[in-house]
């Protein structure tokens, strides 16, 4: 068979995409795997989460210049953490906003109380269904509803497991027609 040019361009360019799906589909198998059975390793270091989560904001607009992003910090001391696996955290968070609330504008917001700091990550999309809520966190599940969204129903419970192995705590809030908030806290330790 042979095809012009453009059509080599499509088809390439569907091989990437479809790959780079299969990539992420096993690395999240493999990691929720790591997780349940306890084997995954942290690397827990004094990290400044203002600093990381502008980070990774800044690589988020790269790849998607239209997101509306409102960053609201306090200072805030740093925690002991563990950058690699809380920059995922924050990617998925990216990455379901940009899913699930399209055209959305998100703010993000970090307050300090002293005992433990609190994240919230708030989008105006659809929202979730109060019935769903209870169990966006579980291992593969994904709300029912619009199937052309794509996904493992595994990026939510990695984030679970990771802020657990941190000592905190994450949760949602939604309301439908007004958005979703991602509400995350984990504990202040005095550096020593």
């Amino acid at each position: 068979t042979t095809w012009d040019p453009a059509t080599q361009h499509e088809f390439l360019t569907i091989i990437d995409e479809e790959t780079d799906h299969l990539k992420q589909l096993i690395e999240d198998m493999l990691e929720s795997a790591r997780l349940q059975s306890k084997t995954l390793q942290f690397r827990f270091a004094p990290l400044r989460l203002d600093a990381l989560i502008r980070d990774i904001a800044s690589r988020v607009l790269l790849h998607h210049p239209q997101l509306k992003v409102t960053l609201d910090f306090e200072a805030v001391p740093p925690i002991m953490g563990d950058s690699m696996r809380l920059s995922q955290i924050f990617e998925n968070l990216f990455g379901n906003a940009i899913k699930y609330a399209p055209g959305s504008p998100l703010t993000i917001s970090i307050r300090n109380t002293k005992k433990k700091m609190t994240v919230t990550f708030a989008d105006r999309g659809e929202g979730i269904p109060e019935d769903f809520l209870p169990f966006i966190f579980e291992r593969f599940y994904r709300v029912p509803g619009d199937r052309s969204v794509t996904g493992t129903g595994l990026g939510l419970y990695i984030c679970k497991q990771i802020i657990l192995a941190h000592h905190g705590k994450i949760w949602a809030e939604s309301v439908l027609d007004k958005g979703t908030t991602f509400f995350i806290e984990l504990p202040i330790q005095k550096m020593i």
